[in-house]
């Protein structure tokens, strides 16, 4: 820690783990910038934490299941229609 450094309040000290090797930097529109501040003022963590476990979250590797899970449920459409649409969907969802 530099002399600088211990001249501000704990809460303000950059203190990185050794394992992170790497910066990024990615250029966001505000509204962006601020609702990802308000993620990490609700969650109690710092902006970089978010940012980190949301990219995490975005890139692991699940099966479609797991990341369409909250999507289930029942199309409800007449059973009697005549758009080719609706016969056409009604056709490819088996649950129908």
């Amino acid at each position: 820690m530099t002399r600088k450094d211990s001249l501000l309040p704990a809460r303000q000290r950059c203190i990185t783990p050794v394992r992170m090797r790497t910066t990024l930097t990615i250029r966001t529109e505000p509204e962006l910038r601020r609702a990802l501040e308000r993620r990490a003022r609700a969650k109690g963590r710092t902006v970089p934490e978010v940012a980190r476990e949301i990219l995490r979250d975005a890139l692991q590797d699940r099966p479609l299941g797991s990341r369409t899970g909250h999507l289930r449920g029942v199309l409800r459409l007449r059973r009697a229609t005549t758009e080719a649409w609706r016969q056409a969907l009604r056709g490819r969802n088996w649950r129908l």
